[in-house]
């Protein structure tokens, strides 16, 4: 097992049929691979269960209780004011473990078969195929019930961090066949939850992120284990364009208050071992260089196009005509972020958002 801060994790058992019903068949290999059957898991249903009596006098509150806690916080999130306004923290270059509450807040891998995903110790960061399932291990001490994980991804460099991540225009088209079978909230995720079905998918100004209640260890068990996917690829020219990603956890209580908070720098790939051996290889494996300052340096040596060519087109439909321009817009953003010539490609990207209405 490969572990981010070698934190010592146990075993809780449920029964496949229990996870089975929650998500399909692929997803649920790939899972029972990686943990061995071993998902404590909400229900679908989750209101046809039997709400019991909360014990706040114990931590090691039975399974039928902290289902109860899920469904209580779930009611509680989707019965909120849309006007509320949430907690969306200003992400910095390097995090804070503990913001203000001594949680230890931490999370591991679970197993991995090299193919689907790999972990880079010399970059710290992961590399991982889209569609293909992350298996997390969190755990908090105390082991306290009613709080949520917030997850998000963002883009690393601070000159992007002020977009959204979303998938590209190719990934959540309707014609996508993954995308018939996903509700319509979730089609602009990157990421997705797919062991909880109690996570709810949230947007904020464009943001996007998704909240989980998150029940404390079962007995027997010193994690609480939480799966993901990818849906979209950092190389995906009208998506993330080939820009820097990072994974935030964040730790919060009912109030939307932030506790804890982790990051990993990820890249969704198709080749994920090709992938970290080339950025090792480049970049050196010198444990003291600053290896994330030499990923994210941009090569102002590279060559490029510098021939303004002008492009008149009839397109057919508002949303395709929308489509085309930020494609446009896009792709020279991030050859501006490649070649570090911002001021060459600012003119004609802000000339771009003045033709969209």
């Amino acid at each position: 097992m490969l572990g981010v801060n070698g934190v010592t994790t146990g075993v809780s058992v449920y029964s496949d049929s229990q996870e089975s019903a929650l998500i399909d068949e692929e997803t649920f290999k790939d899972i029972e691979t990686s943990f061995g059957g071993t998902l404590p898991v909400v229900p679908e249903n989750i209101h046809e269960l039997e709400v019991m009596e909360e014990k706040p006098d114990t931590f090691a509150m039975s399974a039928n209780v902290s289902v109860a806690v899920e469904k209580k916080l779930k009611r509680k999130m989707e019965i909120e004011d849309d006007d509320r306004e949430h907690y969306y923290p200003e992400y910095p270059a390097l995090y804070n473990d503990y913001l203000g509450c001594p949680l230890n807040f931490q999370f591991t891998f679970g197993d991995s078969n090299g193919q689907d995903w790999v972990y880079s110790e010399v970059l710290k960061k992961l590399y991982i195929k889209m569609e293909k399932v992350l298996p997390l291990r969190f755990t908090w001490e105390p082991a306290m019930p009613g709080l949520l994980l917030r997850t998000e991804l963002v883009f690393l460099l601070d000159e992007h961090k002020s977009d959204p991540v979303k998938r590209c225009y190719n990934h959540a088209a309707i014609t996508n066949h993954v995308n018939q079978t996903m509700e319509q909230g979730r089609i602009k995720h990157v990421v997705h939850c797919v062991n909880h079905a109690s996570s709810i998918y949230k947007e904020k100004d464009g943001y996007l992120s998704i909240l989980t209640p998150l029940c404390t260890p079962e007995a027997g068990s010193q994690y609480v284990p939480m799966c993901f996917k990818f849906f979209c690829k950092n190389s995906c020219p009208s998506g993330m364009n080939r820009r820097a990603t990072e994974l935030v956890f964040t730790l919060e209580n009912e109030q939307n208050r932030t506790l804890a908070r982790r990051t990993i720098v990820i890249r969704i790939c198709s080749c994920p071992k090709r992938d970290k051996q080339k950025d090792e290889a480049e970049y050196g494996e010198d444990p003291l260089s600053s290896v994330k300052r030499k990923i994210l340096t941009p090569n102002k040596k590279m060559s490029y196009d510098k021939h303004v060519y002008k492009v008149e087109l009839n397109i057919v439909g508002k949303e395709n005509y929308l489509a085309v321009y930020n494609y446009a817009y896009d792709i020279m953003a991030g050859q501006a972020a490649k070649t570090g010539q911002h001021d060459v490609f600012k003119p004609y990207m802000d000339a771009i958002l003045n033709q969209i209405p």
